[in-house]
């Protein structure tokens, strides 16, 4: 257990930084257009489920402070977005979220870079 605790202080001394854990800002969707990354499976809050994400584009509001963030500004965060409980189970497995775009706006590209549908054209 000794050398562990070494190696802990000793980095810490290194990087001249006691916490590198980034703040963490609970967000609300504020425009009907957001695009996101879901970093993590939804959980039960005191009041609501939030989960975590990595905001790309739309507006988001932090109750808390009273201020209304952009996607870019959220960055240096770690980002939880509260949602209810019909939304937390939709979320459950998604990594990809798209909302207030229309399916011809919005391009997909399966992970084997085939067919969505298995569809192949020679």
């Amino acid at each position: 257990m000794g050398l562990f605790k070494s190696k802990l202080n000793r980095n810490k001394k290194d990087s001249g930084h006691q916490d590198e854990r980034k703040k963490v800002k609970y967000v609300y969707l504020y425009s009907k257009k957001a695009v996101f990354l879901v970093t993590g499976e939804p959980r039960e809050n005191k009041y609501s489920y939030g989960v975590p994400i990595i905001p790309l584009h739309g507006l988001y509001y932090a109750s808390k402070d009273r201020h209304i963030y952009t996607a870019k500004e959220l960055a240096d965060y770690f980002v939880v977005l509260n949602i209810d409980e019909e939304d937390a189970e939709v979320l459950r497995g998604k990594k990809v979220v798209v909302l207030g775009y229309n399916e011809s706006e919005t391009l997909f590209v399966p992970a084997d870079g085939g067919d969505d549908n298995g569809d192949s054209e020679a």
